[in-house]
């Protein structure tokens, strides 16, 4: 009784503890530890309970004083951070004395600020940093450098960034600096992972790997289900096992190509020369001019006879049929199929014996004939093709058994529902020994009358009587019966016994006289 009143006793005293005690709430998290010191020592100046987490990054105080304690802070310019300060660098700097130099350097550092700000919004982002690469602005745009940027995001725990978040991540920073391209925009995980940008992203957008694995479990999955469900309607359910890999083709590829067709060859130009002459032409040969043969000697142009002679050309331009063609490749296009096929085979029942007994069920293989048309089938399905060395694999074999159903167990019966109900009930006993061991003695005690116990009060002037009739203190006279004859001695312990209990004589007289009073 004793231990479980003392148990009682300390649950209770657990409960108000924790029933009292102030609810917290964290006032700033991921601050550096100079500035944490600092925030500490002005709540400790204001007299705000407080508390760390999170290995001295994380405050907390008292859920009531949250917003009282955030604009108290806030006017104290707390807290300070030199990482992620925008445009406001402006109004705590002087632009007198800076250098141009230094007047670039603050407009970038504001510009990273305010992007690192807004990433840092995204519900998945816990932090973020982004680091610009602004060259100077020059009229000569040949001597002029590329900007770049890049943006490293701490991701929450246990959270993912989708495609669509990290191409807003790239729209975002390529949309706040002047003439930023997309493609120049690279986003990492803390992990290092390239979510964005760099070599990775072949397939023209965020998150390339992502979307690569992607699309190769759709295609995967695609032709498993043809396959499957054309298997399952031909041998039957759960006869057979179906897996696919795809090999995805993801470089980007343009080609070019010029097609003459000869036979097609239309008349581009034509042109026609024709020359007439007339005059008097000599058979001797050209006057003055020696002959070949050495035994002739040079003609002095002896006379001919009168001709005229015309000269007719023409000259026609064809052109061939010429097909140019510019052929860009899709990305992620199949580059390779692998199927591979097991089904089971027949099960025969033996004839039953004489006595009536049939023994177990005789697997019997697939023939080859009909594994040769589940190939050809499987290949039409899942459109083979032998130039990009597709790969196509159908093997008939036992199946194990399927093993038998398990009985749905009872719920009453489940180690977590017995844990569940042992929690429970401890709580019951908690609030039963609660209540009747502390909770009750105390409210009977503030409700009732402290018991006085009988042998320490003066009885009736019957019991009176007969007390000292028994001690022999005094008798009562046969002539006077009902009279108490009191000695001087018994006097003296009757204002004993009131002088001692003063307050418990006081009841007495006052029960006698209500008693008198009511008969």
């Amino acid at each position: 009784m004793l231990i479980a009143s003392v148990a009682t006793v300390l649950a209770l005293a657990a409960i108000i503890w924790f029933a009292t005690r102030p609810s917290y709430k964290v006032l700033f998290y991921n601050l550096p530890e100079a500035e944490t010191a600092r925030v500490m020592e002005q709540l400790a100046a204001l007299g705000i309970p407080h508390e760390l987490g999170a290995g001295g990054t994380t405050i907390r105080i008292p859920e009531n004083m949250i917003h009282t304690t955030r604009l108290e802070m806030a006017k104290a310019g707390m807290p300070k951070t030199t990482e992620g300060q925008g445009f406001e660098l402006f109004d705590t700097q002087s632009l007198m004395g800076l250098t141009d130099f230094m007047q670039r350097m603050n407009y970038q550092r504001a510009l990273q600020g305010e992007l690192q700000r807004t990433i840092e919004s995204i519900q998945a982002v816990e932090k973020a940093r982004v680091h610009l690469v602004l060259p100077k602005e020059s009229n000569f745009t040949a001597i002029r450098g590329d900007e770049q940027s890049s943006a490293s995001v701490q991701l929450t725990l246990n959270q993912q960034l989708t495609a669509s978040q990290v191409a807003g991540i790239v729209h975002l920073v390529a949309g706040s600096v002047k003439n930023l391209d997309e493609t120049k925009v690279t986003v990492i995980d803390h992990k290092g992972k390239i979510l964005a940008g760099g070599e990775e992203d072949d397939l023209g957008g965020a998150m390339a790997s992502d979307k690569a694995l992607k699309l190769k479990r759709h295609y995967e999955k695609e032709k498993t289900d043809k396959i499957k469900t054309m298997l399952d309607r031909l041998l039957g359910p759960d006869t057979s096992i179906v897996r696919v890999d795809v090999e995805l083709d993801l470089e980007k590829r343009q080609r070019q190509e010029e097609i003459y067709d000869p036979e097609g060859a239309v008349p581009l130009s034509t042109q026609n020369v024709e020359e007439n002459s007339n005059g008097v032409f000599g058979t001797g040969g050209v006057p003055g001019v020696i002959p070949n043969d050495p035994n002739q000697t040079a003609t002095t142009g002896a006379s001919g006879s009168s001709q005229t002679r015309s000269v007719n050309k023409e000259t026609i331009n064809y052109q061939n049929s010429k097909t140019v063609r510019t052929i860009q490749e899709g990305v992620g296009t199949i580059k390779k199929l692998s199927v591979a096929v097991l089904v089971d085979g027949t099960y025969e029942t033996p004839a039953a014996d004489k006595d009536g007994n049939v023994g177990e069920p005789v697997y019997k293989p697939r023939t080859q004939e009909e594994i040769d048309m589940l190939k050809r089938v499987v290949e039409k399905t899942v459109g083979f093709d032998t130039d990009r060395g597709d790969a196509i694999e159908v093997t008939s074999t036992a199946f194990k058994p399927l093993p038998p159903p398990k009985e749905q167990e009872n719920p009453w019966l489940s180690r977590e529902f017995q844990l569940e109900m042992a929690k429970y009930a401890a709580l019951a006993l908690l609030v039963f020994l609660l209540v009747f061991f502390v909770l009750r003695p105390l409210v009977k005690k503030l409700l009732l009358p402290e018991e006085v116990e009988d042998d320490k009060l003066p009885g009736a002037v019957a019991e009176l009587e007969r007390q000292l009739m028994a001690e022999g203190v005094g008798a009562t006279p046969s002539d006077q019966p009902g009279k108490l004859m009191v000695p001087d001695r018994t006097l003296q312990l009757a204002q004993q016994m009131i002088g001692e209990h003063l307050e418990e004589a006081r009841e007495v007289l006052r029960s006698w006289m209500q008693q008198d009073t009511y008969s």
